[in-house]
C-alpha cells in the first residue's frame, strides 16, 4: 500500500511539474522569438504559457513513463504492483488525457503562427544576404531609411555603401525569429532542433488521429503499447545503470520509428506493404498498428523471461546465502 501510495505520488507529481517546466520553455521559446534587439521584451504571456501547456502536455506523459520504470530500477519491490499501477497510469494517458489534449491543440496552433512578428528596429546593424543593412528610420507603416554596406567582395573598386530611403523594411531572414541578431545569438543547435521537428511531426499526426475519431486515435495510440512495453527492458542486465540505458534505447527506437512511418520515409518494400494492407483492410494506418504490436510483443516476451530469470536468480542467491 505505501509503494503504491508513493508510485501515484511520483506519477501525479511528474506529471504536473513536469507540464509546467515544458510550457514555461515554450513560452520563454515563443517571446525569443518575438523579441526584437532595441524594443521592450515581455518575459511571460498567459497566451503562450497555455498554448505551451496543451503542447507540452503528450511529451510529458512519455517522458513521465520513462521516469516511472527508471524509478523501479532504482527502487526495485513489488513489480507486479508497479506493473499494475504502471499500466494504469500508461493507459489512463493514451486512451483519455492525451487524446483529450490533442482535441484542444488544433484551437491554440493558431497562436504559434503569431509568435514572429514583422516589424524590426532602428539603429541596429544586421547582417543580410551579401552585406549588412542598417535601419535609421523605421515609420509605423513598415517603410525605413538606412544604409546597405555591401561586403561580398571589397576588392572590386565601386560604391560599396549604399543608402536607401522609404523602403518596406523586411526580416525574412530572421525567420523563424523576428530579429536576425537574436537568430544568430540563440538559434538552437541541430541537436535539439532534430528532437523538436521529430515531435512535431509526431504530434501532428497525433491530433489528426484524435480529429477523426476514437478508432482513428487507437491505430495511433499503438505506439503508445510499444511505449509501454519498454517496461520489460528494466530486466535485460543485472547492472542498473545498463537498464537504463537500455530503456531509454528502446523508447527511441519506437519513437523513431513511428517518426520514420508518418514521415513517410520507410524502405520501398515497407511503403509497399503499407499501401497494400490500407487497401485491404478499413483500419486507419494497419501497418504501423502492426510494427507497434509487435515491438510490444518482443518487448513484453523479453521483459517475462529475464524477469522470471532475474528474480529466479536472486531468489537462488538469497536461499545459498
Amino acid at each position: 500500500m505505501k509503494r503504491a501510495l508513493y508510485f501515484t505520488i511520483i506519477y501525479l507529481v511528474s506529471l504536473l511539474a513536469g507540464t509546467l517546466l515544458f510550457a514555461s520553455l515554450f513560452m520563454f521559446s515563443c517571446n525569443l522569438s518575438m523579441f526584437v534587439t532595441g524594443l521592450p521584451a515581455s518575459f511571460f504571456s498567459l497566451r503562450f504559457f497555455v498554448s505551451g501547456l496543451i503542447i507540452t502536455f503528450p511529451l510529458v506523459c512519455v517522458i513521465v513513463q520513462v521516469l516511472l520504470i527508471l524509478y523501479i530500477i532504482r527502487h526495485p519491490g513489488s513489480y507486479r504492483l508497479s506493473f499494475i499501477l504502471y499500466l494504469i497510469f500508461g493507459l489512463l494517458s493514451w486512451l483519455l488525457f492525451v487524446p483529450a489534449d490533442l482535441k484542444l491543440y488544433n484551437r491554440y496552433e493558431s497562436n504559434l503562427e503569431e509568435t514572429r512578428v514583422a516589424m524590426t528596429s532602428s539603429g541596429f546593424f544586421r547582417k543580410e544576404a551579401g552585406g549588412v543593412i542598417y535601419y535609421s528610420r523605421i515609420d509605423e507603416y513598415g517603410n525605413a531609411d538606412g544604409l546597405f554596406i555591401d561586403t561580398s567582395d571589397f576588392q572590386e573598386s565601386g560604391n560599396h555603401v549604399v543608402p536607401f530611403f522609404d523602403v518596406p523594411a523586411k526580416n525574412e531572414s530572421a525567420f523563424p525569429y523576428s530579429d536576425i541578431l537574436i537568430k544568430n545569438s540563440l538559434e538552437p543547435p541541430k541537436l535539439v532542433t532534430y528532437p523538436l521537428a521529430l515531435y512535431s511531426a509526431l504530434l501532428t499526426a497525433g491530433e489528426y488521429s484524435a480529429a477523426l475519431g476514437f478508432l482513428a486515435w487507437l491505430s495511433f495510440a499503438s505506439i503508445g503499447l510499444a511505449l509501454l512495453s519498454v517496461f520489460g527492458l528494466q530486466f535485460a542486465s543485472s547492472w542498473k545503470l545498463a537498464n537504463v540505458a537500455v530503456v531509454i534505447t528502446g523508447v527511441v527506437i519506437v519513437i523513431v520509428i513511428n517518426y520514420l512511418y508518418y514521415m513517410n520515409i520507410m524502405p520501398g518494400l515497407f511503403r509497399e506493404i503499407s499501401l497494400k494492407l490500407s487497401w485491404v483492410t478499413s483500419i486507419k494506418d494497419p501497418f504501423i498498428i502492426l510494427v507497434n504490436l509487435a515491438i510490444g510483443l518482443l518487448f513484453s516476451a523479453f521483459g517475462i523471461f529475464m524477469g522470471i530469470y532475474r528474480l529466479n536468480g536472486t531468489y537462488l542467491l538469497e536461499n545459498e546465502e
